[in-house]
């Protein structure tokens, strides 16, 4: 499909579902109803457990010390209402115990035995650090605090030990949880219904039926965390299963949902993405045959379904607007793009005069193709050339060829981030102030909104508390999809989910702290890949950072040729690029070797790499 054919399907798409999001989709009050618990509906199996699964059970005649971690262990096998758990209990507990709708998640479990009375009673305390809690939506949400709880033994009468009192709910270990359930990716949509949003779930491993699994998911909505800023077309009353092997006499299979309900052709494509790209990151190829309601899910599109199908390749989640755009650059000089070794400034009036300086930049571009810069200008303090810190910052907004205005001035402004299809800038003032700017679409009027952050007020006051020298958000950054920011805020990273609104400002909800490792002080983050954030930092052993906003795991990226500090990051589906102490860096990965750093041709000095949103 063409830019210009994809241009024309947006502005489709938009249409409608202005006109029918009110009524179909399901927005921020319309989730709040969403069950969260609903069992899988299976026609017949679909894929059998990828993995031999191994499930503690009781050992006979062993300590009780080794009976209760084998409990612990047994926690990751939520089967039968949590039945491996159960069985490490004695009758009258395993009767009563209740393990309620989340597990709790630990960096490991100590015992310390307390008493042992007459040789029949034991009682330990189990400690550990909470680090994340696990729903039975499948969703993983950091969480931090203490864990101390008083666990009681009982010797039987057939000589083994056994749990007889213990708080409800479940307790698991960090690494029970890794070993045996795997991260999948679940797709809502943004608001405007023009983008996948990727919600990240995990499923254990032992599950018989993983397609219908994550579909059931699918339909039941988005975890918490998301819900105030995505959307979905199915229905909560809906249902959806999966059925294997061909399906009437195409090499297909079937994926039957019932209960639709009047819906247009245009949402049962943004469907038809949900539930494709949902099936094949997860390594479920197919090809599909979607039927809804005992009818083709689109009746001009009777054949399978794939990724690859016309219909929902501009939906591909894995594409990044910077896929498009060559790579610019940023210096106190200006703006330049970098092409066969040689920097070109840019258009005009994007170059730096007098007492002036650039200090960053990022590009939106818009459906039609075109290319919008926002750039911060700081000017020299009392005109001195060299005291840019000290001096003014302003917002300069304009086209490629335009001659660029100034729309917004602060004492510091953050390095601006676009919305999706260059319709807004974000940028924050004075490390407070999270603003965003839309040019009205009737007009070349800019109209500037305060976002909502009063969610965010404890950590922005907090930081100011303990005196960090970077408190307030020093990094904002608007994914790809438009509905979630990452940020660092004195020093530490956080997502957090946008709410839109129509008749107040928009607003940030649901913050919650990206963990990275105590050695890791961040100091640039980007949007990358699978919505996953690109971290830069000042470590030496381990300067880049790649994480997913669920916080459940992170990993750390190559740092050969690498000098940090890194203050700034960022990348397009197949690259990263980060400035380092020696200029501007591109990872390379060569099939069969170590990836590296590799210095950019024609970037020269303190060039850094601009964003492509």
């Amino acid at each position: 499909m063409t830019a210009q054919q994809q241009s024309k399907a947006r502005r489709v798409l938009r249409k409608t579902v202005a006109l029918s999001s009110v009524i179909i989709l399901g927005t921020a009050a319309g989730c709040t109803t969403i069950p969260r618990n609903t069992s899988p509906q299976v026609l017949r199996p679909f894929e059998p457990p990828q993995v031999r699964i191994e499930v503690p059970q009781p050992r006979p005649n062993v300590n009780a010390d080794i009976v209760l971690r084998d409990f612990f262990a047994a926690a990751a096998h939520p089967v039968d209402d949590f039945q491996a758990m159960r069985a490490f209990m004695t009758p009258e507990l395993a009767a009563s115990w209740k393990p309620h709708d989340s597990a709790r998640i630990l960096d490991g479990v100590n015992l310390i035995a307390q008493r042992d009375e007459g040789g029949s009673r034991q009682s330990f305390v189990a400690r550990g650090r909470s680090v994340g809690q696990f729903g039975t939506d499948g969703a993983y949400e950091p969480q931090s605090g203490d864990y101390e709880e008083t666990v009681e033994m009982k010797l039987g009468s057939d000589g083994q030990w056994r749990i007889s009192s213990l708080p409800d709910g479940v307790v698991m270990e960090r690494q029970a949880f890794l070993e045996n359930n795997v991260p999948r990716n679940v797709y809502f949509l943004d608001p405007a219904g023009n983008h996948l949003v990727t919600d990240r779930r995990w499923l254990y491993r032992g599950v018989t039926d993983g397609a219908t699994n994550l579909l059931t998911k699918l339909k039941n909505g988005p975890s918490a965390p998301l819900r105030p800023g995505v959307t979905t077309v199915l229905k909560p009353n809906a249902a959806i299963a999966v059925e294997a092997g061909p399906v009437s006499n195409s090499d297909g299979r079937r994926v039957e949902i019932t209960g639709l309900g009047d819906v247009s052709e245009e949402l049962r494509v943004m469907l038809a993405a949900q539930i494709i790209w949902t099936l094949d990151s997860a390594d479920f190829r197919g090809p599909w045959i979607l039927m809804a309601d005992g009818e083709p899910l689109i009746a001009s599109h009777d054949e399978p379904w794939t990724k690859d199908t016309d219909a929902i390749q501009l939906y591909d989640p894995n594409h990044l607007p910077a896929d498009n755009a060559p790579l610019r650059t940023v210096d106190r000089s200006g703006i330049y793009e970098i092409a066969d070794g040689h920097a070109t400034p840019v258009g005009r009036g994007w170059t730096a005069s007098g007492s002036t300086a650039v200090f960053s930049a990022g590009m939106g571009i818009n459906p039609n193709g075109s290319e919008l810069i926002a750039a911060v200008f700081r000017s020299a303090a009392d005109g001195r050339t060299g005291s840019y810190d000290l001096g003014e910052s302003t917002l300069m907004l304009g086209g490629i060829q335009d001659q660029p205005v100034p729309v917004l001035t602060g004492e510091s402004l953050t390095r601006p981030t676009w919305s999706p299809d260059a319709e807004a800038v974000w940028t924050v003032k004075d490390g407070t102030t999270v603003v965003r700017l839309v040019r009205q679409s009737t007009s070349s009027r800019i109209q500037q909104e305060e976002v909502d952050t009063s969610e965010l007020s404890h950590l922005l006051d907090g930081g100011e508390d303990t005196g960090h020298p970077n408190a307030g958000i020093s990094e904002f950054r608007v994914d790809s999809s438009g509905t979630q920011v990452a940020m660092i805020i004195a020093g530490e990273v956080y997502i957090a989910t946008i709410e839109r609104h129509d008749d107040k400002p928009w607003k940030l909800t649901h913050p919650r702290a990206l963990p990275l490792p105590e050695n890791i002080s961040p100091v640039s983050l980007t949007w990358s890949p699978n919505q996953t954030v690109t971290v830069g930092g000042y470590s030496g052993d381990t300067p880049m950072w790649s994480a997913f906003p669920d916080g459940a795991t992170s990993s750390v990226l190559p740092k050969l040729n690498l000098t940090p500090p890194i203050p700034v990051v960022t990348a397009t589906s197949s690259k990263r690029y980060a400035l380092d102490a020696t200029g501007v860096m591109e990872l390379i990965s060569s099939e069969g070797q170590q990836q590296f750093w590799r210095q950019v041709p024609g970037a020269r000095g303190r060039m850094a790499p601009v964003s492509v949103e």
